[in-house]
């Protein structure tokens, strides 16, 4: 028997797509995740007992767990279909009508590599770090068909656009967060903001389109499991949030290398709720937090509280050139880092015209990291024996 959904129209679209590479484009929030895993939940109820194997990846495991796997696990439960017998929680797996849902990262080179599978579904494919070996190695383990969706980005020569969408027996679906009936109102409000923020990011976030590729602020980040064990100098970098997200990271140099690691990402947080999670995350109160300085009355709270917090240098181009003039490694979990990173863009003009400012949104993440690298770098520069303890 299959889910009686209340489909999106990009969900009416899969249900007759019969090409081997059905691929997903569109803007932020419409829907394009949660209507493949609808679609795929689908087939495995209307094939009992047929052994199918379909396996959903993504870039890492923490931004796997944090949408597709969680989209996934949220449908068995709406139906009232999901059994914690068939649920193998250790190794992401679960059996739906006697067929196996796989969910892995592409850092798991032996199931990338690894079994065949009947379906493939690469969520937010055209992330930093995927290659088209990755998409090859996949697909050609694939017996039937292949789903990817993604948000347009930059980059008009990304293999996807070059090497996937020129085949034969593909179709493209695009959608855009209006196809999403299911939205509040504050959602849409944030997206079509973004007309008048910036028209770049409308482009992309809003209408699901490709963007200008030379406004992507940060394109040489890199990507590790884990932080060095050894290190030159560790500190904290810290942007104060309320309404928005107060983002704290940790950031560790290695050989003027810059290792970045989040610890807190969140919204609502009091200057108490902050102080107690720091606690919770025994962060080392010998070593250095440079913090957003326009708030002093909460950077002096940190302080009696015993933590060792410093207001930052707040140049924005500075310090955004201090950043692109390093090697940055962030960790595969820091999923809010990534996702930021990806997005964060130089303003541009009605025109086209690309100004020497970034857009102020989602941004609290970027902001952090800057504060702390080129605070950093700008006090051992002045005081080259500095020792951050």
């Amino acid at each position: 028997m299959l889910i009686e959904t209340d489909g999106t129209e990009i969900l009416e679209k899969l249900t007759t797509a019969k090409q081997r590479i059905v691929i997903n484009e569109g803007s932020s929030r419409s829907g394009k995740t949660y209507a493949i895993i609808q679609h795929l939940v689908n087939i495995a109820l209307a094939n009992k007992n047929k052994n199918l194997v379909f396996s959903i990846v993504r870039k890492t495991l923490p931004s796997l767990k944090a949408s597709a796997y969680r989209d996934f696990l949220e449908i068995l439960e709406k139906y009232g279909i999901y059994n914690e017998n068939f649920h193998n929680k250790s190794d992401l797996a679960y059996m739906l009508s006697g067929n196996l849902f796989e969910f892995f990262s592409m850092d798991q080179y032996d199931k990338v590599k690894g079994r065949k599978r009947d379906y493939l579904f690469m969520n937010e494919a055209n992330e930093d770090g995927i290659s088209f070996n990755h998409f090859t190695q996949l697909s050609m383990r694939t017996s039937l068909q292949i789903f990817i969706d993604y948000n347009p980005s930059h980059d008009e020569f990304h293999w996807i656009e070059d090497k996937v969408k020129k085949r034969k027996n593909v179709v493209v679906f695009h959608s855009t967060y209006i196809d999403n009936p299911f939205l509040s109102d504050e959602t849409i409000f944030e997206i079509e903001s973004l007309k008048d923020t910036d028209p770049n990011l409308w482009r992309i976030y809003g209408l699901g389109l490709m963007g200008i590729a030379s406004v992507r602020i940060y394109t040489h980040f890199q990507y590790v499991d884990t932080l060095p064990i050894e290190y030159n100098e560790m500190f904290y970098s810290l942007d104060f949030g309320y309404n928005h997200p107060t983002s704290l990271n940790q950031i560790i140099e290695v050989d003027d290398k810059y290792y970045v690691h989040e610890l807190i990402y969140s919204s609502g947080l009091t200057n108490s709720d902050l102080i107690r999670k720091m606690e919770e995350l025994k962060i080392d109160k010998n070593k250095f937090i440079f913090c957003d300085s326009a708030e002093p009355q909460r950077i002096e709270e940190l302080r009696r509280a015993g933590f060792n917090a410093y207001g930052s240098n707040k140049d924005v181009k500075k310090g955004i050139d201090t950043v692109k003039s390093k090697k940055i490694y962030i960790t595969k979990d820091s999923i809010n880092l990534q996702k930021e990173a990806r997005g964060y863009s130089w303003k541009t003009t009605a025109d086209g015209k690309i100004l020497d400012e970034p857009v102020k949104l989602n941004d609290d993440g970027m902001d952090s990291m800057r504060y702390g690298v080129h605070t950093y770098l700008e006090m051992k520069n002045k005081q080259p024996n500095i020792r951050v303890i």
